[in-house]
């Protein structure tokens, strides 16, 4: 019996070895904490002086006596820190990149320490949550195919995602702006009761659907300035393009799920039709690849190409801080 025990104890503890965390501390209490390509993630922000690294990653065979006194070497450099990552500081970032591959990462972050987060490519596929919590410094982010998570986070807040879901709930004490982006996925936040916030919220596809009892006062609707796309063959398969993103200067153009040729082509595609009755033709690089094309057009216009969409700017509860919720092609639910 006592033999059997001390086995399963040893079965425990091997166990518990292979898929312990690894840990790694920086000293720091301000500045930014930037995260590149990593999808398995999770932040927390806590009272403390120092960020935390803790790290696991899928074992692999180390049973090559060719790599005997090599160690493994990507883009970003050579593993610094033994848990898979490598860190480098530049000026005042900290630049967390994975050496390891299938690498999950949990952070504790100081209070005062911002956090910045993007992935690029495939990742681990539709299901990967990155998940956000107690963090009350600035959240820049920019992910393809994750859902982020946000759980008491104060902000300010920019988040664009390409085919993930953002849902979260924002603080009483929140700090605009706060900017929430998909193209393809949904958008689902609760607002504290009470809340002050001056709301600017597009779904260009789909149905927007709030709680019945926001204090939201609609302003006055505004003059549409209108843009048409005729279709490009061979690049978009018929199909129009559709204006996702205004800065005032630049618009940028995507078309859903299109696998392209890899060519860019440069044609004289838009005509505008702005609120002084003058028209305009702007030039557009068309940029076709494995996921997407897009347009960057240099003219500051505004588009608006389906009436399926909802448009709803106005102040909740007196107004405040700026939230901006937009889906391209996904709901969106404002809750309270």
């Amino acid at each position: 019996m006592n033999k059997i025990t001390f086995i399963a104890s040893a079965l425990l503890l091997t166990v518990t070895q292979a898929f312990a965390q690894k840990e790694f501390k920086i000293a720091k209490t301000s500045g930014k904490l930037v995260i590149n390509n990593i999808s398995n993630l999770s932040v927390e922000g806590y009272d403390g002086k120092e960020i935390i690294l803790l790290a696991k990653s899928k074992d692999e065979n180390t049973d090559d006596p060719r790599a005997a006194g090599l160690s493994p070497l990507s883009n970003v450099g050579f593993d610094n820190t033994g848990i898979g990552i490598s860190v480098t500081e530049k000026e005042n970032l900290t630049i967390v990149s994975p050496i390891e591959r299938e690498l999950t990462l949990k952070v504790k972050l100081p209070k005062n320490v911002a956090l910045s987060f993007k992935t690029t490519g495939f990742g681990n596929g539709d299901s990967t949550v990155i998940a956000l919590s107690n963090i009350h410094s600035e959240i820049d982010a920019s992910t393809q195919y994750e859902h982020v998570l946000l759980k008491n986070v104060t902000g300010p807040i920019s988040l664009k995602t390409l085919y993930g879901n953002i849902e979260g709930k924002l603080t009483p004490s929140f700090k605009g702006p706060i900017s929430l982006v998909s193209v393809y996925g949904f958008i689902d936040v609760t607002v504290p009761d009470n809340t002050k916030a001056d709301m600017s919220i597009n779904t260009t596809y789909e149905t927007l659907y709030a709680a019945k009892d926001l204090k939201l006062v609609m302003d006055e609707a505004p003059k549409k300035e209108s843009a048409s796309f005729p279709s490009i063959s061979g690049l978009a398969s018929g199909r129009n393009a559709q204006v996702i993103t205004i800065d005032g200067t630049r618009a940028a153009a995507v078309a859903p799920q299109i696998k392209g040729t890899g060519n860019t082509t440069t044609v004289d595609v838009l005509t505008t039709t702005t609120t002084s009755g003058k028209s305009a033709k702007a030039k557009a690089s068309a940029v076709t690849g494995d996921l997407a094309f897009a347009y960057n057009i240099d003219s500051p216009i505004s588009a608006i190409f389906s009436s399926k969409g909802t448009v709803v700017n106005g102040k909740l509860n007196g107004g405040g801080e700026k939230v901006i919720l937009k889906s391209t092609y996904g709901k969106i639910y404002l809750r309270k």
